[in-house]
């Protein structure tokens, strides 16, 4: 009953819209995971997520699916997961100056030099379970190491009062990825089958602190966290779908390819669905085939805006891809 309370109130708040404002048909078609379509065009809203048939070859450094966990690794010097480690404790940096890390939480280059082996450990030990939820699961697993590395940069834990995880997942965010996609509901249910606040149990999954662990971080549960991540992805596309059929009363197929509906994707993640149905819709009025750059240019607000750069830094090329789709 409290479960079944906690979704009705999410599913209030999501549905909660305002008529005399166009945006609100973001919202007003919202839909309940696992009931029916209302139209025919409806019926296409997931493929789109999940259609690899066409993916241009100037998008694969971003989209191919490796052949290995190893084509995922990295080897960057992370100031803020440095610091991190610096700060908690994790590795003792009182040699160096200021103790290794900047007023501001960054690592100093003593602190990166210091936290240089833990700090490779960190942003390669998810790699096995990124390729296994990207396949499983259907989000491109470049694009989800690619999102962790900007939000996050692999540290696994709750950040300030309102980012919790690897994808620094917020609680409004959490809400409305349960509803577009019910397997993130039934994990937090299950997780806490008495909580009235399921987007909160959400949360807890993605928080991987552990004081009485060994470096205070339970790795095994920020493993844990990555098909979750994954669902995530997958549900906002899935809301990125409808935002874009209600912006163009089209299947989601007719105007966009997989690239763009993905791109989409992310700048709903980063600047919400309100700067996603805008663009879109502006975009659709001048060209009826929708595509990133038009999307960018037409975005209203400045808000909006910095999600362009979200978008283009996380689908940068850095990887070379030595598979194809």
């Amino acid at each position: 009953m409290k479960s079944s309370l906690a979704m009705a109130i999410t599913f209030a708040i999501l549905l909660g819209n305002r008529p005399e404002h166009p945006r609100a048909q973001v919202d007003s078609l919202l839909t309940p995971p696992g009931s029916a379509p209302q139209s025919p065009q409806l019926q296409n809203v997931t493929p789109i997520c999940l259609d690899r048939s066409d993916i241009p070859e100037s998008e694969l450094h971003w989209l191919y699916i490796p052949t290995s966990a190893a084509e995922l690794a990295t080897n960057e010097d992370y100031a803020f997961l440095s610091g991190q480690l610096i700060l908690t404790g994790v590795i003792d940096a009182s040699e160096c100056p200021l103790g290794g890390v900047w007023a501001d939480g960054y690592a100093t280059a003593c602190g990166l030099a210091k936290t240089h082996d833990v700090s490779r450990y960190l942003q390669n030990v998810y790699d096995d379970e990124i390729l296994a939820a990207g396949r499983e699961i259907g989000v491109p697993p470049v694009l989800i190491k690619q999102l962790i590395r900007y939000e996050s940069q692999f540290w696994p834990v709750q950040w300030g009062p309102y980012h919790f995880g690897l994808a620094h997942l917020t609680h409004m965010g959490a809400s409305a990825a349960m509803f577009w996609n019910r397997d993130l509901y039934e994990a937090a249910s299950a997780s806490n089958p008495e909580s009235t606040d399921l987007p909160g149990s959400l949360l807890a999954l993605m928080n991987a602190y552990c004081p009485t662990c060994g470096a205070g971080l339970d790795i095994p549960k920020a493993e844990r966290s990555i098909p979750l991540i994954a669902q995530v992805l997958l549900a906002y596309c899935r809301q990125t779908s409808r935002i874009i059929y209600n912006a163009t009363s089209l299947s989601p197929n007719d105007v966009v390819d997989y690239a763009t509906v993905w791109k989409l994707t992310l700048l709903n993640y980063n600047a919400g669905p309100n700067c996603t149905f805008d663009a879109v819709k502006l975009n659709y009025e001048a060209d009826t085939k929708l595509s990133w750059i038009g999307i960018a240019e037409k975005l209203p607000q400045q808000l909006c805006v910095r999600g362009v750069g979200y978008v283009d830094t996380l689908t940068a090329p850095y990887y070379t891809p030595r598979t194809v789709p």
